[in-house]
């Protein structure tokens, strides 16, 4: 299994490659086996693609969608790439998800018909305590609301099912370990009151990344008055996990909950891909 982790420094290259796939072959032939200039060539190639980002061609991966859109597409890699850069880790590009077979189009339709979407990239195979790490990186920002001590906090019996709760969901499309879907993003789920079998949910990481992401805006973490059902049961199908903020603790919490259970304050944030 591919996990999110696994490379960083050579992602930019390979995006360099990927916009500018002609030009590096034609550059590679030319070059041959000379390394020394073919690292030139990719730090070349990694120059033009930060400067793509920073112009008016860096909107190219929403170029064709309504503005407002694209706007909100755009907000979410930057503050997606905002927790990443915390984390050690790289998001994708759009076009790499696009490419990967993720539907822009579908996607850009169900943000005009549902605005509480969030597009959330969120990677996969990190294990909680690079998780808690990621949380602990957050909580030090200035002005950050979450506790140093305890920005994140799992349940036993969710740790030993951690893995499979880390794993990224079958027939979405992935990136390095990343996949791209749409969450809904309010404070609360939009259908509360039920148990596990009305699904599907959203993973453990998107709903981590989700609350990061809220985190780095300056905006106000979710789940502050209601749990959210996560993909994915365990202890033989009996029991699922749960996702909340504590506001009294300043942290996020994940337990478990038997998939029957259907309190008031449990509800359910059914992605889109």
């Amino acid at each position: 299994m591919e996990h999110a982790g696994d490379s960083g420094a050579t992602e930019q290259v390979r995006l360099a490659r990927l916009l500018f796939g002609e030009l590096a072959q034609e550059l590679d032939r030319a070059l041959g086996d000379d390394h020394g200039v073919s690292g030139s060539v990719d730090r070349a190639l990694d120059e033009a693609v930060n400067e793509i980002r920073k112009g008016e061609a860096g909107k190219a991966a929403f170029i064709g969608l309504h503005e407002s859109e694209a706007a909100r597409l755009a907000d979410s890699f930057h503050a997606a790439r905002s927790v990443a850069s915390l984390a050690g880790l790289t998001v994708p590009e759009p076009e790499e998800f696009w490419l990967s077979g993720a539907q822009r189009e579908k996607l850009a339709r169900a943000l005009i018909s549902d605005h509480s979407l969030v597009a959330v990239p969120a990677p996969y195979g990190l294990g909680a305590n690079r998780w808690i790490e990621v949380f602990r990186a957050v909580a030090r920002q200035q002005g950050s609301t979450l506790s140093l001590t305890a920005p994140l906090t799992f349940a036993p019996e969710v740790l030993g099912a951690f893995a499979s709760l880390d794993s990224a969901p079958a027939r979405v499309p992935s990136v390095r370990g990343w996949t791209l879907r749409l969450v809904p993003g309010d404070d609360s789920p939009a259908r509360m009151g039920v148990n596990y079998s009305v699904g599907p949910h959203a993973t453990l990481p998107e709903m981590l990344m989700l609350q990061l992401m809220n985190l780095v805006r300056g905006a106000d973490p979710v789940d502050r008055r209601s749990f959210t059902w996560l993909q994915g049961t365990f202890a033989d199908g009996k029991f699922a996990a749960r996702h909340f903020y504590d506001e009294s603790g300043r942290g996020v919490g994940v337990n478990a909950r038997e998939i029957g259970n259907q309190g008031p304050h449990l509800g359910v944030r059914t992605p889109v891909s």
